[in-house]
């Protein structure tokens, strides 16, 4: 007998020269055979390779909406990432490697007023948004330079005034990075008079202060009303400032929509400031 790796192979001594040479044959098809073996993944103790969620692709046409014509040289951001690119000759754009997650998409083009929207994408996604804006209908009047703050230094001055007042909560970009909220649900935990409803992965924002008690808070992201259903899910990436206003009475008036009984959540993103 002989041993070979976790193979045996038995014999019988041959009487002639032809069975000796069988014999050789059949001893060099078993140790072929006892090495493929041992090369198994299973005997190297590999493991399968980890397989990467698929990436999404976000696509989509910037038009006109009385017209209905593409817009080209549209810019198009997911605000707070990189993935910023121009609408082409018939007003088309890609993004690739979009990874799953709720963004901010913002579109701006001259002439026109500027849009958001925002979207939720699931891993592996391939879809294709029609976003329409809205041309300006005035003629634009000639550039002037002047000595005059920059429009983020404006907005940066207002947020500071507003917190020195000490009307609300704020939190700054340092606040965010010091909890290492990666949304703004991971962000609101803990503030004062503010309560965070979560059932089946979604989670809603709800203000304790208000007269009509337990509410769900409006949100306002630089400066336009934003959904009460996505928002609260927004990446912490790329928000610069965060206002909390737990009532109306709290809220100053330019936040304040013409129904509201509750409080607002204000967010400030880079492209803001």
């Amino acid at each position: 007998m002989f041993q070979t790796g976790a193979h045996s192979v038995s014999y019988m001594a041959p009487a002639s020269g032809s069975g000796r040479a069988l014999l050789a044959v059949a001893l060099i098809m078993a140790l072929a055979s006892a090495r493929a073996g041992a090369q198994t993944p299973e005997a190297l103790g590999s493991s399968p390779p980890t397989r990467t969620p698929p990436a999404t692709r976000v696509t989509g046409g910037v038009i006109n909406l009385q017209s209905q014509t593409p817009i080209a040289g549209a810019q198009v951001a997911l605000l707070g990432t990189a993935f910023v690119t121009a609408s082409d000759s018939t007003g088309r754009f890609a993004y690739a490697g979009v990874a799953a997650g709720t963004y901010l998409l913002q579109v701006r083009a001259i002439g026109y007023d500027s849009q958001r929207w925002i979207i939720q994408l699931a891993a592996g996604d391939t879809v294709d948004y029609q976003l329409e804006l809205t041309p300006l209908g005035v003629e634009l009047a000639p550039v002037i330079i002047e000595g005059r703050p920059a429009p983020f230094q404006v907005r940066l001055q207002e947020f500071e005034q507003r917190r020195a007042a000490k009307r609300g909560v704020f939190l700054t970009a340092e606040d965010i990075r010091a909890t290492k909220a990666a949304t703004m649900v991971d962000a609101l935990r803990g503030v004062p008079g503010v309560r965070i409803a979560c059932r089946s992965g979604t989670c809603v924002v709800e203000m304790m202060r208000s007269a009509r008690g337990l509410c769900r808070a409006d949100w306002v992201v630089d400066g336009f009303p934003a959904s009460q259903s996505g928002t609260p899910h927004l990446p912490t990436v790329g928000i610069v400032g965060v206002e909390v206003y737990r009532s109306p009475n709290e809220t100053p008036t330019e936040f304040l929509k013409s129904d509201s009984q509750c409080g607002v959540v204000v967010i400030w993103t880079r492209s803001s400031l």
